[in-house]
């Protein structure tokens, strides 16, 4: 059996079952085997920390649907012309354009999620939970939150998506009208299997896919360039939109150029896509599972260090293998260096510049912001109770509504569904909050307008237009921090303590749970401290040291 069959892909009446057919077979095959596996590991661990910022439903569905042509291209050689023309338009038309559109959609999650991390401090806002007394109602609310949220984040999601219809009505018309596909056509002739497959029905296909690539590819490239995340996450989605380029131009030459027919008997012009796919489709798939690894081997060198560290503490010896300071804590031959618990909790306790500095850290290249609030909130929580409790201003009823109300707006905020980047706890943790939380919290993400307009008296759970107004609502954050003229100040909210009478406050006579304490945040408070520890603050001090010695040198 020779290698190469001397006609080549020539539409003959034999299949191309040579060495080379067969080897794409192969490929085809094992690789369609293999990205199934990396999906499969990928989809498991969607809601890891560090995965799941990537938007990992979408990407899939985007290297799943660009799969699907690029399987059908890596059997076209064997099949030999086996292949109806009107099959290969479709592909041509839908798969290739809506997997370009689905993948260029993903990319923009990192721009979103830089946006939406710078505006933490700023936008204290909650989701809104659709309601309807008929079932229409409900789904036409549901649209009505999903374009205001589209406003904010999604706006580009939804012009892909109005892309992807008009390239299916225009696909479809082309179709219909064109004699090459079909008997009942107004346009063209029908002819033979070469020729179907040129000719300015395939222009459209083409047109959108070079969109996508050479539109909306470089324009991202454009808005993330200042981005400088700590997860290469910008490298990874400039290499990933540079590799969809080639094939469009290197397509049009083999299709429309008779001096390159030669190869195009053995490889086709659609295969002209395949190396950029591949590499689009292994960045988008390998390059979080390869910061995962990362971050779980970070994790284990970090849990042998204190492991060996508590040993040596419980024996008694210091020095030779341990070092302790207050900078950080060393173990011979891991090659680590752990800055303490007590640093960053005094970051977060003390100095107002500290606390900007690592927050913004967290928010420009590790993209967990959230946590950082979230203990903030923690923090300034209970300093409120100690000083309201204490200074007995108010029944105590009333001051443990005011407190309730406020612990509900941090759930409302960054743990439950109606956070816009809701926190990552353990399911235990998350269960205990929701018994003693979700009830409130759903009357009142329930009672809240779908579209918010500005800061009300009448609704007190909407939004201000400030959010540093001196008429803050209840459940505005305790404390915020700023930096004036680099001196670091703290803006603390009044609440008002009284207990409204007003039968549309949707916490109206509610009977707050007995279980409620100045602890109900403590297990999630653990939780999220510790594993900003063991990452991000180490990663914020390293960086310090390095911008330090950088400064030094200069």
């Amino acid at each position: 059996m020779p290698f190469l069959n001397p006609g080549g892909h020539d539409f003959a009446s034999n299949y191309n079952l040579d060495g080379w057919g067969i080897l794409q077979i192969i490929v085809d095959v094992v690789y369609t085997l293999l990205l199934l596996v990396l999906c499969g590991i990928l989809w498991t661990q969607r809601n890891h920390p560090i995965i799941r910022m990537r938007k990992i439903p979408m990407a899939i569905a985007a290297v799943l649907v660009l799969h699907v042509y690029l399987f059908l291209v890596l059997i076209v050689y064997p099949l030999n012309g086996h292949f109806p023309c009107n099959a290969e338009f479709w592909i041509m038309s839908i798969y290739l354009p809506f997997g370009m559109g689905l993948f260029q959609a993903q990319n923009q999650q990192l721009l979103l999620i830089s946006r939406g991390q710078q505006s933490l401090l700023t936008k204290d806002s909650y989701k809104p939970l659709p309601q309807g007394k008929t079932r229409r109602q409900y789904w036409w609310n549901r649209f009505v939150i999903w374009c205001e949220s589209s406003k904010e984040q999604d706006a580009f999601e939804g012009l892909i998506a109005v892309g992807m219809l008009v390239q299916f009505l225009g696909s479809l018309l082309i179709y219909l009208i064109s004699r090459k596909f079909n008997a009942y056509g107004i346009v063209s002739e029908g002819t033979t299997p070469v020729l179907c497959r040129r000719g300015w029905e395939w222009a459209p296909s083409i047109i959108w896919q070079a969109a996508w690539n050479f539109i909306a590819g470089p324009y991202l490239l454009w808005k993330i360039r200042m981005i400088r995340d700590i997860y290469n996450w910008r490298l990874q989605t400039t290499l990933a939109i540079l590799a969809g380029l080639p094939g469009t131009p290197l397509w049009l030459a083999a299709v429309y150029s008779d001096k390159i027919n030669g190869v195009s008997k053995y490889w086709n012009p659609a295969m002209w896509f395949l190396p950029g796919m591949i590499t689009m489709q292994m960045i988008t798939i390998v390059s979080p599972l390869w910061e995962l690894y990362k971050g779980k081997k970070r994790a284990e060198i970090l849990d042998q260090d204190l492991k060996a560290f508590d040993k040596k503490q419980r024996n008694g010896i210091a020095g030779a293998n341990v070092s302790v300071t207050t900078t950080s804590t060393k173990t011979k031959g891991s090659g680590s260096s752990r800055v303490p618990m007590k640093s960053m909790e005094e970051c977060l306790e003390g100095n107002g510049l500290e606390w900007m500095a690592f927050f913004h850290f967290c928010t420009t290249k590790t993209f967990n912001g959230e946590n950082l609030v979230f203990l903030d909130k923690c923090i300034k929580f209970k300093t409120e109770w100690r000083k309201l409790f204490g200074s007995r201003k108010g029944s105590y009823d009333a001051i443990r509504l005011q407190m309730f109300r406020t612990a509900v707006h941090i759930y409302l905020t960054l743990i439950w569904k109606t956070a816009k980047y809701p926190i990552n706890i353990p399911s235990h943790i998350s269960r205990d909050l929701a018994l003693l939380f979700q009830d409130a919290a759903t009357r009142v993400a329930a009672s809240r307008p779908a579209i918010t307009r500005s800061g009300s008296n009448v609704t007190p759970w909407d939004e201000p237009a400030d959010p540093f107004s001196a008429g803050d609502h209840p459940l505005r954050p305790m404390l915020r921090r700023s930096i004036d003229k680099g001196s670091a100040t703290e803006l603390i909210t009044e609440f008002d303590l009284s207990v409204t009478n007003d039968p549309s406050d949707p916490l109206f006579n509610y009977d707050v749970p007995s279980t409620f304490d100045d602890r109900c945040f403590d297990a999630a408070f653990e939780s999220i401290k510790h594993m900003m520890w063991e990452q991000p603050f180490q990663d914020f001090m390293k960086s310090k040291r390095h911008s330090g010695a950088s400064s030094t040198n200069a």
